[in-house]
């Protein structure tokens, strides 16, 4: 089972509507078919950081959704642009881990059919 971790930094982004992506996260963690468990997090390494981490075993239909709802819509697409990256990882953890988006453009990222 691979892991899918979208991590919001909000002071990253002022404005952001942290609530209402909690909601959409909370509802995409309600998709049996894609997501078998999940886990919701907050810590402060560097500042106030929010977690949202998935298990699936479809993790690129599950990316694929987070993208949809999340990423391209229009209230949230710039705040996520700059607030935010996406982990996947694998069964070993974090040592095998691939970056899905991050809110720096110079860091490499694998696209869907990649993971």
């Amino acid at each position: 089972m691979k892991s899918i971790t979208v991590q919001i930094q909000p002071e990253k982004s002022p404005g952001i509507d942290l609530a209402r992506l909690t909601e959409l996260f909370t509802a995409l963690a309600g998709r049996a078919e894609l997501v078998q468990h999940h886990a919701f997090d907050s810590g402060t390494d560097g500042g106030a950081d929010f977690n949202f981490t998935f298990g699936t075993r479809n993790a690129g239909e599950l990316w694929r959704a987070i993208v949809d709802l999340i990423y391209q819509a229009p209230e949230h697409k710039t705040h996520m642009a700059s607030a935010s990256m996406a982990m996947c990882s694998g069964e070993s953890g974090w040592y095998a881990y691939i970056q899905l988006f991050h809110r720096d453009p110079s860091v490499p990222v694998v696209s869907a059919p990649g993971i």
